[in-house]
């Protein structure tokens, strides 16, 4: 496995919502959350092998770039 941490402005139930729709094999768990310029950023470990890491944060991508 093969871990990540992010830092989104993304609400965690709407990041599950995008790794179901990804199909990628990921596993999602929230750290905590944390603030930063007066702005709610939850903190969130991405774990899965390096390929599907990558699927997963180019939906991310997509998905808030309205693709």
């Amino acid at each position: 496995m093969f871990p990540l941490i992010i830092e989104t402005a993304i609400p965690f139930d709407e990041l599950e919502g995008i790794r179901k729709k990804s199909g990628a094999g990921v596993g999602l768990t929230l750290l905590g959350t944390i603030e930063r310029s007066g702005i709610t950023l939850s903190r969130v470990l991405v774990e899965g092998s390096p390929e599907e890491i990558e699927r997963f944060m180019e939906k991310l991508r997509l998905a808030r770039a309205g693709g």
